[in-house]
C-alpha cells in the first residue's frame, strides 16, 4: 500500500471527491487522472451544483476552482466550512499572498496551481485526508 491507503488503511475507491471546475476539458481531466489512481469522483460545473451534491452525499474532499458562474469557489469554501461539509482543495491560476491569505482564512485546507502535476494534487488529497482521519498529523 502507498500514499494515504497506508497511513489510514482506507483504499483509494473509499476516498470521494468532489471536483468543481467550470471548464469541462479541466474538469474532465482531473476526474480522469483521480479515477485512475482509483478515487471515487464525481464532477460539479460550478459552487451551487457542488453545494447540491454536497447535501446529498457525503465526500471526502473537494476539489475546487475559484472563478466560476454563479457561485465561485471562495463563496463556495464559505458554504462549506459553515456546514462542515469536507475539507477543501482549492485549485487556482494566480496565488499570490494575499489570496492564500483569504482561502486560508475562510476554511481551505489546500491551495494548488492548476498547472501542477496529477501527483501533486493527488500529494495534496493524500495530506488531506491523513488529516481529516488523524487531527494530530501535521498540517498540509
Amino acid at each position: 500500500m502507498t500514499g494515504v491507503a497506508a497511513k489510514t488503511g482506507r483504499k483509494p475507491a473509499d476516498i470521494r471527491i468532489l471536483v468543481v471546475e467550470d471548464d469541462l476539458h479541466t474538469r474532465d481531466t482531473i476526474m480522469r487522472g483521480l479515477r485512475a489512481q482509483g478515487y471515487d469522483v464525481r464532477g460539479a460545473v460550478d459552487g451551487l451544483q457542488a453545494l447540491h451534491h454536497l447535501q446529498r452525499e457525503r465526500f471526502s474532499v473537494v476539489v475546487t476552482d475559484i472563478q466560476m458562474p454563479r457561485m465561485d469557489g471562495i463563496a463556495l469554501l464559505r458554504e462549506i466550512r459553515r456546514h462542515g461539509y469536507a475539507p477543501v482543495v482549492v485549485q487556482t491560476t494566480v496565488v499570490d499572498p494575499y489570496l492564500r491569505d483569504l482561502l486560508e482564512r475562510a476554511g481551505a485546507s489546500g491551495v494548488l496551481m492548476k498547472d501542477e502535476p496529477l501527483s501533486e494534487l493527488v500529494r495534496l488529497v493524500e495530506a488531506v485526508c491523513r488529516t481529516a482521519e488523524d487531527p494530530t498529523s501535521p498540517n498540509v
